[in-house]
């Protein structure tokens, strides 16, 4: 499932400049910082800057380091600074193994960072994570139960949950009579030619593995091999691997879709008729949370953590805009006008948390997924690229 995508606030360091001739970018459009050479200076100029510099550094300027998914919008920041008192400096990650990379870089220091499941538990193993003190944490008794205490983090220590979401499956009922279930009634004969499956590649071995009986974050390479043989018996009913699939199922091209409840909830606002499965072998959860680097300031980090999940952030627009990656402040649904089909794909009844399944570290197993993805493709006769 790919995450919100984020724009730009470019911000730069003086002080750098002065001293190496060269200015850093500290959050840049691309998904590393710019460097660019910076003009020569007359000695006076140069006084006069580390002057104002020192000045605002002894009159107390609050700075934030933010590290997040790309696709915060700078009217967001704007919000976040005002309920926090604090500039941010957002440095933007296309994906987990980035932010991951630049967490640990050790070449700045984030004070909040946004992460997700198996990259927290990376980052506790090399104990890069400060332990969080939910009491200072006001606005934390607004998060539902069903999204606290996952298994990569059972004791909430390490991480405060902003936005989630799972993979279930979406059934055009007027095209489908088949009983679906379960992800194993996928590979029923009758639905060949119909399903728009998922293309993420994690979460579609995943589901192979719980499909196979085995575990949801399988090692051994033998249970991933068969979970791509597995998705092999697939292909005939498989139209095409989408990373949303919206628009193959509105347009008629798939009668089913396996995808993120964000897909789902896009189908779901549209007339048709339309069916929502939890599948019985447990849905695969995931969630982007809040998390604390080591070494950070902690003051910054508790004040940009408790208002990125207050209700009067993430209703800024006067009304809830993230239904189907469902905000974890139970608050933003007094307000809101949901169906009852819209309400089981954006919020879930609790057992289906109780037996949901989250993706978590598996080390050097990942280089065996991706063997096994590439194998997949080339079988796929151009379903998959």
């Amino acid at each position: 499932m790919k995450r919100n995508k984020m724009k730009v606030k470019i911000c730069c360091t003086m002080l750098a400049a002065l001293v190496a001739s060269m200015a850093l970018a500290g959050c840049g459009a691309s998904q590393t910082a710019a460097t660019t050479a910076a003009p020569a200076q007359p000695e006076a100029a140069t006084t006069a800057a580390v002057s104002q510099a020192e000045t605002a550094a002894t009159a107390g300027a609050k700075e934030l380091n933010l590290l997040a998914w790309e696709g915060i919008e700078s009217e967001q920041i704007e919000t976040l600074e005002r309920l926090t008192g604090y500039t941010i400096n957002y440095t933007p990650f296309m994906t987990l193994e980035e932010m991951m990379t630049k967490c640990t870089s050790n070449s700045v220091r984030y004070d909040a960072a946004m992460c997700s499941d198996y990259i927290i538990e990376a980052l506790l193993a090399q104990g890069g994570l400060e332990e969080i003190d939910t009491t200072r944490l006001s606005n934390y008794g607004k998060i539902g139960k069903e999204f606290l205490a996952p298994s990569y983090d059972p004791e909430d220590k390490w991480s405060v949950p902003y936005s989630g979401g799972q993979i279930g499956i979406m059934i055009n009922r007027d095209k489908v009579t088949a009983p679906i279930a379960s992800y194993a009634d996928l590979w029923n004969p009758e639905l060949k030619g119909q399903i728009a499956y998922t293309s993420d590649m994690r979460m579609a071995m995943c589901i192979a593995n719980l499909v196979n009986g085995n575990d949801f974050n399988a090692t051994d390479e033998a249970q991933i091999m068969a979970a791509k043989d597995k998705l092999a018996e697939l292909l005939p009913n498989v139209v095409s691997f989408e990373y949303m699939g919206t628009n193959a199922m509105l347009g008629g091209d798939v009668n089913i879709l396996v995808t993120s409840s964000s897909a789902a909830y896009k189908v779901s606002k549209e007339p048709g008729n339309w069916e929502y499965v939890y599948p019985s072998e447990g849905m695969h959860r995931y969630m982007d949370s809040y998390v604390i680097p080591k070494g950070a300031n902690l003051d910054a980090a508790y004040a940009f953590i408790d208002a990125v999940i207050s209700t009067e952030h993430l209703l800024r627009n006067g009304a809830d805009t993230n239904f189907g990656n469902q905000y974890t402040n139970k608050d933003v649904l007094k307000d809101a006008d949901l169906t009852d089909l819209q309400m089981s794909i954006c919020y879930p009844p609790q057992e289906q948390y109780d037996k949901a399944h989250y993706m978590s570290n598996i080390g050097d197993a990942a280089l065996i997924y991706d063997e096994a993805w590439t194998e997949l493709k080339l079988e796929s006769s151009g379903k998959l690229e």
